[in-house]
């Protein structure tokens, strides 16, 4: 009796021991919040209708979290707020911050809820875990490897990301057929010449013929309907038309890029209605002509290098966020008018006064508008 008395205590204290070195862990994954602009608050955090965010909230019941507390993964450069206060700042990847229940039941004795935001670097979704005690670095690095191959996995297998790659290789080749049919310029050189209105104020092509021009507009809409499909993420409509959700199915992912196709060619044929309308108000003949010519040389070069990076991109991403690139993108579109008003200002005679009226009614506004409905 008494060997079995022993022999219950020693067991007993065992598992005790046991139970202390593995923490109790519940992951916190499916309760993250983002703020949606759309909708003047907080929704779900969902990564694949949110590709890149920097901040996630997560609203704490202390009756929900029964005892525990959180511990949130952090990655270098992450801060960590409690409440609206800062509480900690990564300073190494895959660090981790420990709140006790303990401490979340004080900070949250007046509401009985505790607001913990992250502000992250990379735009990823943090770890998060309800846990008694704080996890073993061990443990942490299997949880993270672990996280990231699912995330992987989930990208792969997703119909959206291959729809965007076929898309994609349907632009490079027909963007290549056409340039070869419309005697579009592709070669280093001529390239490098389409500069030469801004740097030399001068230009060896004084017109653009149909076919030329005709082939231009197409390439245009082509790549730009798969630049807005890979990083626009604008107003309503757009954000419709860009969403996983909405293009599941084949059928539903070409008729968003019509639709966007649709929307370019509509753009753009009423920019050049309004170029034209204009040199004749300003009664200037060469403006007009000169306008088109430039724009045609310098856009061609901008579709080439959009068509590059996002065939790239869908290739393999760069080690460069997805906010970065559509802003980086959306910026260099709306510089593109200040090149183009440089080269004509510089192959015109026209007052400052009038030639700066004239682009911001047919360039500065028309590209700060389609930016914009690219950006918010």
């Amino acid at each position: 009796m008494r060997h079995l008395k022993i022999l219950v205590y020693t067991i007993i204290l065992i598992c005790s021991t046991y139970s202390k070195g593995i923490a109790s862990s519940f992951p916190l994954e499916d309760k993250w919040l983002i703020y949606e602009k759309q909708v003047t608050g907080f929704v779900p955090y969902f990564p694949s209708e949110h590709p890149f965010v920097k901040n996630f909230y997560l609203l704490l019941d202390i009756q929900y979290l029964g005892g525990l507390g959180v511990e949130v993964v952090l990655t270098n450069g992450d801060a960590v707020f409690l409440n609206n206060q800062l509480k900690e700042v990564a300073k190494e990847g895959n660090s981790t911050v420990y709140f006790s229940y303990e401490r979340l039941k004080k900070e949250a004795k007046n509401t009985g809820e505790v607001l913990l935001v992250v502000n992250t670097t990379n735009g990823k979704c943090p770890l998060g875990f309800m846990v008694d005690q704080q996890y073993d670095a061990t443990l942490l690095r299997e949880s993270i490897t672990k996280t990231e191959e699912v995330t992987l996995l989930s990208r792969s297998d997703s119909n959206f990301r291959s729809y965007l790659l076929m898309w994609s290789l349907v632009v490079f080749f027909i963007v290549g057929i056409v340039s070869k049919v419309g005697g579009l310029k592709t070669a280093g050189s001529e390239i490098l010449k389409s500069f030469e209105g801004v740097t030399l104020g001068r230009s060896e092509m004084n017109k653009v013929n149909s076919l030329q021009f005709l082939m231009f507009i197409l390439s245009f809409a082509l790549v730009a309907s798969l630049t807005v499909m890979l990083f626009g993420a604008g107003n309503l409509w757009l954000s419709r038309a860009t969403s996983e959700v909405m293009n599941s199915t084949v059928s539903s992912f070409l008729l968003n890029i019509f639709s966007i196709i649709l929307s370019i060619l509509a753009f753009v044929a009423f920019r050049l209605i309004v170029i034209y309308v204009l040199g004749g108000v300003f009664g200037n003949s060469q403006i007009s002509s000169i306008h088109g010519v430039e724009f045609y040389k310098l856009t061609w070069v901008y579709v080439l290098f959009y068509m590059v990076l996002c065939v790239f991109w869908t290739l393999n991403p760069f080690y460069i966020s997805w906010e970065f690139m559509r802003y980086f993108l959306g910026i260099t579109f709306f510089l593109k008018s200040f090149l183009v008003y440089i080269a004509v200002s510089k192959q015109v005679n026209l007052r400052n006064n009038y030639l700066f009226s004239y682009f911001c009614a047919t360039e500065f506004l028309p590209s700060l508008v389609a930016v914009k409905v690219f950006f918010s």
